[in-house]
């Protein structure tokens, strides 16, 4: 059992609610992913592409031609304790004001960090600019993997792996630790903006059950149990975790590029998970109001 109960689903098929475009960090334009979607029979998608929700404008018209369902979504990098904690926000109003004040803080710091760390592969005789990085950045959205991919061009290293457990992940000699919201900051974020939070791939993120704990506290509403990232006892191990806390066990393939990442719609994620998705958020708004 993936979530944390049983829904009657009135419609048939699949969903995919973790993806992203080069409007983030993935390698596809918004209009070739929900091409690949479709390829794929998908029901209903959201993209959920890296501090920002200017995907979901671009996708309207190419999902509605394409007879797929979508869904508004973001991943905003919450951050707690120096690690980077990954919130999925759905339903949010992409036309908030509070939110996008904050993603406009968020781009803003994203371009500090970067240069950060340019400053430090430079220090270590790696001669890169922060125009070369910017280069591979498609969005308003500038992070480590455009430090990679950087990286993996100008032959400092073998692959994009290489750059994170070399240079780029924590504690390694070029990191840069991320300023932004705490959890319950970001949970508040995406509930303001009329959104449901849902705990992106915990596991991957190496996030304790202790955290789990407080961010039911903080409102948390779902926590990822399809994901790549989690398979076997792993797997049963969130689920046994939606189950105790009442949270919607949802996620998807967290594709970022074909023939590197999960292909959209890997995790066969029943369209029943969407529903309670949505009867959660419309619980938690009745509540508040």
């Amino acid at each position: 059992m993936q979530s944390s109960r049983s829904t009657t689903s009135t419609k048939i098929g699949y969903a995919d609610l973790h993806m992203h475009t080069k409007l983030s960090d993935g390698n596809l334009s918004v209009e070739e992913l929900v091409t690949l979607c479709k390829r794929k029979g998908l029901q209903c998608i959201s993209i959920t592409d890296h501090d920002n929700l200017d995907s979901y404008k671009l996708a309207q018209k190419p999902a509605e031609e394409a007879e797929i369902e979508l869904i508004p979504g973001i991943e905003i990098s919450a951050v707690w304790q120096a690690k980077d904690i990954h919130i999925l926000g759905y339903f949010c109003d992409p036309t908030n004001l509070a939110l996008n004040i904050e993603l406009e803080d968020f781009a803003k710091q994203r371009i500090i960090r970067v240069k950060a760390i340019v400053k430090k592969l430079n220090a270590l005789g790696i001669d890169i600019t922060f125009e070369k990085v910017l280069s591979y950045c498609k969005g308003k959205v500038i992070g480590r993997p455009h430090v990679a991919m950087s990286l993996v061009d100008e032959e400092y290293i073998s692959s994009f792996s290489e750059a994170f457990t070399k240079y780029l992940g924590d504690g390694c000699v070029a990191f840069v630790e991320k300023k932004g919201l705490n959890p319950q900051q970001t949970i508040r974020l995406i509930e303001n903006a009329g959104g449901i939070a849902v705990l992106a791939h915990p596991y991957k993120s190496g996030v304790d059950d202790a955290l789990i704990e407080n961010l039911v506290e903080w409102g948390i509403k779902g926590i990822e149990t399809y994901s790549p990232a989690q398979k076997g006892t792993v797997a049963r191990k969130y689920r046994e975790i939606a189950q105790r806390f009442n949270l919607v066990g949802t996620g998807g393939s967290d594709f970022h590029a074909e023939g590197v990442t999960h292909a959209p719609g890997c995790m066969k994620m029943p369209y029943s998970v969407v529903e309670e998705l949505r009867e959660r958020r419309e619980k938690s708004r009745a509540e508040w109001f």
